[in-house]
C-alpha cells in the first residue's frame, strides 16, 4: 500500500494549499517525524543518470527548486528524498510577511497552482542560522536569494556563500505583474555580477523570468548573453504565467504547475539555441513526470526542477 498516495496526499488536498504546505514542513523539519514518512534514502543510483551541472557533480538531473523550503528549515530531510540537488530559498535580507492570505489557490483540473505569495521570508539571519546546523550534505545544496536593494544582494552573497555548494540569484519576484525595471537593467546586472564575483569562488546561477512578447524575448536573450560573459555557472529559466485571479488576495498572481510546462519548454529551446548549447540551463516550471523531464532535457536543459509537481 502506498501510504502517501492513498492516505496522506488525499488528506492534504482537502486542506488550503498553504496550510497543507505548512503541515508538510512541520513533518519534514523534525527528524523524528520525518523518519516515519521518509526512507533513509530514496536515491536511484545509476551511473547513466550522472550529470555535471558546471562544477557540481549530480547523481541525477532532477532537483528540488526554490520555493519549497524558503527559510532553509528542512534541508537534511530534503537531501534524503532522492533529488540530484536541492535549492532552498528564496532567502530575503529582511524578514517580510508577504501578501495576505489567501495567496495560494489550487487549479485542480489543470494540475496547477495560483499564487501571489509576495516573497514571505523569515530573513537572512534566520536562514543562515538554520543552514549552520546542517551536517555534511549528501547532495549539492544551492542557496537561492532575492533582494529589494542592490546592497542586499551583496550581503546575502557574503552570508550565505559559505553555507552551501552554490548560490542562485533571483533577479525578479515571481509574483510581480509590472515591469521588473531595475531588476533586469543590463548595466545593473553586470555591476552586480562583478561585485558578486569578488565575494565568492563557488558556482553562481542566475534565475530569470520568462517572457510573453517578442520584445521581452529579445531583451531576455540579450541579458543572458551578457550574464554568460560574467562567468556564471548557468541560468535557471522559468515561464511567464501571470494571471488575473479574483480568488487571490491581491486579485492576480502566477499560475504554476502543469499549465506552465509548454511556456517553460519554449524558453529552454530559445536559450539553448541562442547560446549554442554552451550554457548550463536549469529548467523550472511544470515538471510532473519522467516524460516532462526528458522533454525538457531534450530541448536543451541540463537539469530540471520540481516544486508544484513535488506534491
Amino acid at each position: 500500500m502506498d501510504v502517501y498516495k492513498q492516505l496522506i496526499r488525499p488528506f492534504l488536498f482537502r486542506l488550503d494549499p498553504e496550510t497543507a504546505h505548512n503541515l508538510a514542513k512541520l513533518v519534514l523539519r523534525h527528524a523524528y517525524l520525518s523518519r516515519a514518512v521518509v526512507r533513509e534514502s530514496l536515491s536511484v543510483r545509476d551511473k547513466r543518470l550522472h550529470v555535471d551541472l558546471g562544477r557540481l557533480k549530480l547523481s541525477n538531473p532532477v532537483g528540488l527548486g526554490a520555493g519549497f523550503d524558503k527559510d532553509c528549515e528542512m534541508v537534511e530531510t530534503l537531501e534524503r528524498l532522492g533529488f540530484g540537488y536541492v535549492v532552498v530559498g528564496s532567502v530575503m535580507c529582511r524578514a517580510r510577511s508577504g501578501n495576505p492570505r489567501p495567496r495560494m489557490i489550487r487549479d485542480l483540473e489543470g494540475e496547477g497552482l495560483f499564487s501571489c505569495m509576495g516573497l514571505p521570508s523569515k530573513g537572512l539571519d534566520y536562514a543562515a542560522a538554520q543552514l549552520k546546523r546542517r551536517k555534511q550534505g549528501t547532495v549539492p545544496l544551492i542557496i537561492n536569494f532575492n533582494a529589494e536593494e542592490f546592497e542586499e544582494y551583496l550581503k546575502c552573497t557574503e552570508v550565505l556563500e559559505p553555507l552551501g555548494d552554490a548560490i542562485e540569484i533571483s533577479l525578479f519576484c515571481p509574483n510581480r505583474t509590472e515591469d521588473e525595471g531595475d531588476f533586469l537593467d543590463p548595466r545593473r546586472v553586470r555591476t552586480l555580477l562583478e561585485e558578486v564575483a569578488k565575494r565568492t569562488k563557488k558556482p553562481v546561477f542566475i534565475k530569470l523570468p520568462g517572457y510573453d512578447s517578442e520584445d521581452e524575448r529579445q531583451k531576455r536573450l540579450d541579458l543572458i548573453d551578457l550574464i554568460l560573459s560574467c562567468q556564471v555557472e548557468g541560468i535557471t529559466v522559468t515561464p511567464k504565467t501571470f494571471v488575473k485571479e479574483k480568488s487571490l488576495s491581491v486579485g492576480q498572481g502566477t499560475l504554476t504547475g502543469r499549465p506552465a510546462f509548454a511556456k517553460m519548454l519554449k524558453v529552454v529551446q530559445d536559450v539553448f539555441e541562442m547560446t549554442k548549447g554552451k550554457c548550463h540551463i536549469k529548467a523550472a516550471g511544470g515538471i510532473f513526470s519522467a516524460k516532462d523531464a526528458f522533454d525538457a532535457i531534450a530541448a536543451g536543459a541540463t537539469t530540471v526542477e520540481m516544486v508544484t509537481g513535488f506534491g
